[in-house]
Parts: C-alpha cells; sequence; structure tokens
C-alpha cells in the first residue's frame, strides 16, 4: 500500500476549483508543492503558454482537479430538504428542486429566509471539504494536518 502524501493544501481553493463547471476553465493540483494552477481560454496567451507547457512538461507532477457533476449539487440540496425543520419551507425547496432551473429555483427560494440559508452554505461547504478530501485520498494524497 503506497503511502499518502501530505501537502500544503488550500482545500477552499481546492473547493472552488471544484464547483468551477466551466469547460473553458482547467485546474491542476501540483503534486510536489499542493499549488493549485488555474488554466482558461481566456487567459493572455504567453501564460496560458506557459502553464500548459509546464503542465506537459511533468504530466506526474500535475492531477487534473475534477469538476463536481451536476448530479452531486442536485443530491445536495436534495438531502439538505430533508433537514430542513420548517414544513412549509420544506415543501417549498421540494417544488423547486424538480423540472428545469432547479438550482436557480432552489436559491431564490433560500433567499427569503437568510438563516435557513446560511445554513445551506454550511451544508454544501462541508459537502465540498467531503468530495475534496475523498478525491484527495483517491489520489493518496492529503493536506498538512494543522
Amino acid at each position: 500500500m503506497q503511502k499518502k502524501k501530505a501537502l500544503n493544501i488550500d482545500l477552499d481553493g481546492l473547493c472552488s476549483a471544484m464547483e468551477d463547471s466551466s469547460s473553458e476553465h482547467d485546474y491542476y493540483l501540483d503534486l510536489n508543492t499542493g499549488e493549485i494552477l488555474f488554466v482558461s481560454d481566456y487567459m493572455d496567451d504567453e501564460e496560458s503558454k506557459r502553464l500548459r507547457g509546464r503542465i506537459d512538461e511533468e504530466p506526474e507532477q500535475y492531477e487534473r482537479i475534477p469538476s463536481v457533476e451536476s448530479y452531486e449539487g442536485y443530491e445536495d440540496m436534495e438531502n439538505f430538504t430533508a433537514t430542513v425543520e420548517d414544513e412549509h419551507l420544506a415543501q417549498l425547496l421540494e417544488r423547486a428542486i424538480n423540472g428545469k432551473g432547479v438550482f436557480r429555483r432552489f436559491k431564490d427560494v433560500l433567499l427569503r429566509y437568510p438563516e435557513e440559508r446560511e445554513k445551506w452554505f454550511r451544508f454544501k461547504g462541508e459537502r465540498m471539504r467531503q468530495r475534496a478530501l475523498e478525491w484527495l485520498d483517491d489520489i493518496d494524497t492529503g493536506p498538512i494536518e494543522d
């Protein structure tokens, strides 16, 4: 069994990278330093070429950071809705997550309930952190413990 490599990784940055579902952006984890590299089609050509060249020269040093799939975000909304104690709000959220535009409708409902909205952000943040740690574990890497 391979020993996990401990890196100084910005977990919040890793979570943000995983949440970015844009097809014009790629994120890579530097397996030597823990640095998160951002490469975008919209970057200055020289900067983009430099970063892509760096990755191409030593591909074993970089791991592409996966994006969270939309079904995972949907499952998060379902699981959060199941925790809501206010029956009326729970019904509103259940209706919001059916049909097209579920992500927007879900957020719109929570705008009227600031306390539950904060709970949602904490819930979602914890789920993203779990996903990030699971991914790091899958690639035999982990954050340096504080």
